[in-house]
């Protein structure tokens, strides 16, 4: 029997495409690597708070996440879940019937050994495995990439690195809580909100501009003491700080294992091309969230709501063969 939509990746975007897709009354598949849903948010920042949920002044990632899942409507005669399962092969076919209104159906294989055809694919799978820019090469216990516990930085002296907003978000989170937040990014400019930077000011947050990261300078075993800074235009001014732990927040790299199984339009970071539909380049399959592209493209939550949303709705339009533009909408 053939389904309405494959949605792949159960993080924040996927859950909300679930959710649309549940309203909807579409029939389909919820495929997701890990073991439960949130993506990045559940396994990386459980516990950074969330401030950009419209009418939430706050809430922490796994809470936020637990939320959005209590609100769909689960029902897996209409669209069943497969976690901790992976997507092996994804074959373009003719279809069998309404040829005038699809192009392409979609044979799918998973890791599970089962296999489903599928009308629409909408990746929602962010930026695929999760694997950090590192500070350093050596291991230490005390310099991390991902928050899970913030006790343990209780009355602690703690250098963020990186100059987004979760490095920001971080600061202020862990300021009233921490000895000492020192941030250092390698250049004056921030990429993150100017409120936020603010904030985080006015929290005693100490910032060191420009400066990059050069060695650990001291360490006893596995914990690192000290580190030394360089000014990129005057050595001169390089600095050594002693501190309890490192938080790194450069970013990720992007590693794309589906995006092998089919040729798609991607830009320089491997995000796939989407059109104001949320179409890709091949007919039939859309993405939404981090894993796609277009050119007013914005990183955020709410943004990857909207592409959730405005991609299921374009695909309800195509299996309920909806002939006006938003007809019903």
């Amino acid at each position: 029997m053939i389904k309405d939509v494959l949605i792949i990746g159960c993080g924040p975007t996927g859950l909300y495409a679930w959710k649309m897709a549940a309203d909807l009354n579409l029939t389909g598949t919820v495929v997701e690597a890990n073991q439960s849903y949130g993506g990045q948010v559940v396994s990386n920042y459980p516990e950074k708070f969330i401030y950009n949920f419209p009418a939430i002044p706050k809430i922490l990632g796994k809470e936020g996440m637990d939320q959005m899942y209590e609100t769909i409507k689960k029902d897996e005669d209409m669209i069943e879940t497969k976690f901790n399962t992976r997507i092996t092969k994804i074959v373009a076919i003719q279809p069998d019937e309404d040829v005038e209104l699809f192009e392409n159906w979609f044979r799918v294989s998973f890791s599970d050994e089962t296999e489903h055809l599928y009308k629409r694919i909408v990746f929602t799978d962010g930026i695929g495995i999760y694997t950090p820019i590192r500070l350093c090469d050596k291991n230490y216990q005390n310099v991390c990439y991902s928050v899970k516990d913030t006790n343990q930085y209780k009355d602690k002296d703690v250098v963020i690195f990186g100059g987004g907003d979760s490095a920001i978000d971080w600061a202020n989170d862990l300021a009233p809580i921490a000895k000492s937040i020192t941030i250092v990014h390698r250049r004056d400019e921030f990429r993150a909100k100017p409120g936020n930077i603010t904030f985080a000011e006015k929290n005693g947050v100490k910032f060191l501009t420009p400066y990059l990261f050069d060695s650990i300078t001291e360490e006893d075993g596995e914990i690192a003491k000290k580190l030394k800074l360089v000014h990129p235009e005057d050595e001169s001014k390089s600095v050594e700080i002693e501190f309890d732990h490192i938080i790194v927040q450069f970013g990720q790299t992007i590693k794309k294992e589906l995006l092998g199984l089919l040729e798609f339009d991607t830009n320089k970071l491997n995000k796939i091309i989407v059109n104001y539909h949320m179409e890709s380049s091949v007919k039939g399959i859309y993405a939404a969230g981090d894993c796609c592209w277009y050119e007013t493209k914005i990183r955020n939550l709410i943004s990857g709501f909207y592409e959730a949303m405005h991609a299921i709705i374009n695909i309800e339009k195509a299996v309920h063969a909806r002939k006006i533009l938003n007809n019903g909408w």
